[in-house]
């Protein structure tokens, strides 16, 4: 790297710039002169320029337009809104007024139904103990009264023996 020089090694001739311009029109003119066109290759229409200023200008110049308002809908969409919402409330109100049930509303089949969907694994004689047997009676538990003739009907024809169920038959029917 020491041996390269710190001087400028492109240099000109002295003058070579004085004269160019004429020396390269020199050059043209000896040329071959019929690669050139003899006439321009662009025209432009008589008193173009005479006019392109006005043309412009009358291009380029806004004409006013009138202006047309749009209506103003964002007072229409609250006014929607709030009826709504009083709409929604109202009927809301309404529906949330529900009465206090007691007990004596409750049918007997919901009872029913409650106690029998339920496991409450009480045996027959826990049943027994809640509920009191002195003012029940017979047509308490059942849908239809029966007699007494059709027990007894029932009983000679299911159960063979009827002394081992220890009923007098003459003091029944009397």
């Amino acid at each position: 790297m020491k041996d390269i020089s710190k001087e400028n090694s492109f240099k000109t001739p002295p003058g070579y710039f004085e004269g160019l311009s004429d020396q390269i029109l020199k050059k043209i003119q000896e040329e071959d002169t019929g690669k050139l066109p003899k006439k321009e290759g662009f025209g432009v229409p008589e008193n173009y320029f005479d006019q392109l200023e006005k043309d412009i200008l009358t291009k380029t110049v806004q004409k006013e337009t009138p202006v047309i308002k749009l209506k103003q809908y964002k007072s229409y969409f609250y006014a929607a809104a709030a009826i709504a919402a009083i709409f929604i409330l109202v009927i809301g109100l309404e529906w949330n007024t529900t009465q206090t049930l007691n007990f004596d509303d409750l049918a007997e089949a919901d009872i029913t139904s409650y106690i029998e969907s339920r496991d409450l694994e009480l045996s027959n004689s826990e049943i027994a103990e809640v509920i009191p047997l002195a003012n029940l009676e017979m047509d308490d538990f059942m849908e239809s009264s029966v007699d007494s003739e059709q027990i007894m009907d029932y009983l000679e024809d299911s159960i063979n023996d009827l002394d081992e169920l220890n009923i007098d038959l003459n003091e029944e029917y009397q």
